[in-house]
């Protein structure tokens, strides 16, 4: 047998591996937070790691697992080796409450209604107590416009997060009191109730505006905390209109640009 000498080809360049492309850093943070009352968990909801106090006191009172802030003695907040534990100690006689309205829940930031335990309890609604000497004081179509103005100003000023939801509560006169942010727009309102529910703040002298669509589950917060008017960058469902109008709460939407009013 003969040895055959192989000759190099002409013309062929060594194979190269192409070249990395650079990778972004996400600039949105979302953790996992637990959590629980009386160190009994209640739910586990994707969310941002900021204001988790106020997280989980506004969710415990929009949800309906409180009845008041003043139920509440502490507020524990450690972090946990896969996100965040946030511990609500009550008073003895919330443990009965807890009982008659179960909710387990691994939750993503974009549902609100994931794990609960019918259809009666999602489409449960909390009608205001005096329907008929409520005096609704709303906001003028200007001051909501101006408040939406406003709004891009407010977050770059405290440096906010451009793509995060933004729920903000105004006066009537169109000033902010309070806003926080949150990579969910559930838990960014939750987050507002929580932060206006410490400060004892009258829910009727002004309004909340929300930068995202409105549903049924938004309703059904804000009427847990009696606000009486709320306003988002973006059109309603049919449920929510409805569930708004039956909790005679004021139901303000952006649609293509244009403010309407649904409820």
């Amino acid at each position: 047998m003969h040895n055959l000498a192989i000759a190099p080809l002409s013309g062929i360049l060594p194979i190269t591996e192409p070249p990395k492309q650079k990778l972004h850093q996400a600039q949105l943070f979302e953790v996992a937070v637990s959590i629980s009352i009386n160190g009994i968990s209640q739910a586990v909801m994707m969310a941002s790691p900021e204001h988790l106090k106020d997280f989980a006191l506004g969710f415990s009172l929009s949800e309906g697992l409180i009845n008041s802030c003043n139920d509440v003695l502490d507020i524990i907040v450690h972090s946990h080796q896969c996100g965040w534990q946030v511990d609500l100690q009550v008073l003895a006689r919330v443990q009965h409450q807890l009982k008659q309205r179960r909710r387990t829940m691994a939750g993503p930031s974009g549902c609100g209604l994931c794990g609960l335990d019918s259809i009666e309890a999602a489409m449960s609604l909390n009608f205001p107590q005096d329907q008929t000497t409520k005096t609704l004081k709303l906001p003028s179509e200007q001051v909501i416009i101006q408040a939406k103005d406003a709004l891009p100003r407010l977050l770059k000023s405290s440096g906010g997060t451009r793509g995060n939801h933004c729920a903000a509560f105004f006066d009537l006169s169109a000033h902010i009191v309070a806003f926080r942010e949150d990579v969910g727009r559930h838990s960014a309102l939750d987050k507002l109730l929580g932060c206006l529910s410490n400060k004892k703040q009258a829910t009727n002298e002004g309004f909340v505006l929300i930068t995202s669509r409105c549903s049924h589950d938004l309703i059904a917060k804000a009427a847990r905390l009696s606000l009486t008017t709320l306003v988002t960058l973006a059109q309603p469902t049919d449920l929510a209109v409805s569930s708004a109008r039956k909790t005679q709460l004021a139901l303000f939407c952006f649609q293509h640009g244009q403010l309407k009013r649904y409820a």
